[in-house]
């Protein structure tokens, strides 16, 4: 069973074989026409558009897609939440709710909402273009992109090294987890607890022990410093920057009407 299958639906979607900018340019594109406008409106639309890509154009199902969106939602939200509760007025005027706190109070107040609000929606929007891109692109043809967008090598090296070197964190984990069970080591609260700690204690000594051997295959077999894999050129598509321009477009009137009409 694969720990951390976001790899295997890069390598098995519909879009796998579109050209890697393009999917890099649109996920990058949502991102700024996002951050840029700030609006929750704008940021909706541009969650569902990319919903829409993920599920009709690379074919992965909605439910897939929900299942690498919700865990980033769980830090999200517990992020804003620091943003929505504030020290209030000692009389709790101006605020919505309010609590005592020790020496404090605590509450909500309609401006600290609005800014959660925003930030939850705006990140929300920004990890789910992420995640497009992740979800349909190879880190091979990512990193193939940015060598011939002149990043420095050691960026993306680094880069590529640190995403391999996470499937061996998983991978060990998940192999030890496996033999864990196979030993009854969670059958009881009190095993749960040892064996989670076993685990956690060995975790990072397994995980740099199989690091080590993989980079002393990798020397062995001549690396320098420089990762380079043989991969197909594919063409530009006319039918995608012009959906990519449709999109784009729709995002930007979305954020220049919320503009005008004063909405949030």
């Amino acid at each position: 069973m694969n720990p951390f299958p976001i790899d295997a639906y890069a390598y098995a979607n519909r879009l796998r074989w579109a050209h890697p900018a393009e999917k890099m340019v649109f996920a990058a594109l949502t991102i700024v026409t996002c951050l840029v406008s700030g609006s929750p409106v704008v940021a909706a639309l541009a969650a569902a558009l990319v919903a829409l890509a993920v599920t009709r154009l690379a074919g992965i199902r909605l439910g897939a897609f929900w299942h690498f969106v919700r865990l980033p939602i769980g830090f999200i939200v517990l992020s804003v939440i620091t943003i929505a509760i504030t020290t209030v007025r000692p009389d709790g005027s101006g605020a919505l709710f309010s609590a005592p706190l020790g020496p404090w109070r605590i509450g909500a107040t309609p401006q600290t909402i609005d800014q959660a609000v925003r930030v939850l929606s705006v990140s929300l929007a920004s990890v789910t273009a992420s995640l497009f891109l992740a979800l349909t692109t190879p880190m091979v043809d990512i990193a193939d992109q940015l060598r011939r967008w002149k990043v420095p090598a050691l960026f993306v090296e680094l880069m590529t090294l640190v995403y391999r070197f996470i499937f061996v964190l998983l991978e060990t984990a998940q192999a030890m987890h496996t033999a864990q069970e196979a030993r009854l080591g969670y059958s009881s609260t009190r095993r749960w607890l040892r064996s989670m700690g076993m685990l956690a204690s060995n975790l990072f000594l397994r995980s740099n022990a199989r690091a080590a051997a993989l980079f002393t295959a990798l020397t062995a077999r001549g690396y320098t410093g420089d990762l380079t894999v043989l991969r197909d050129e594919p063409a530009w598509s006319r039918r995608n920057l012009a959906l990519i321009g449709v999109a784009e477009s729709a995002l930007l009137a979305a954020a220049g009407a919320v503009r005008l009409a004063g909405l949030p």
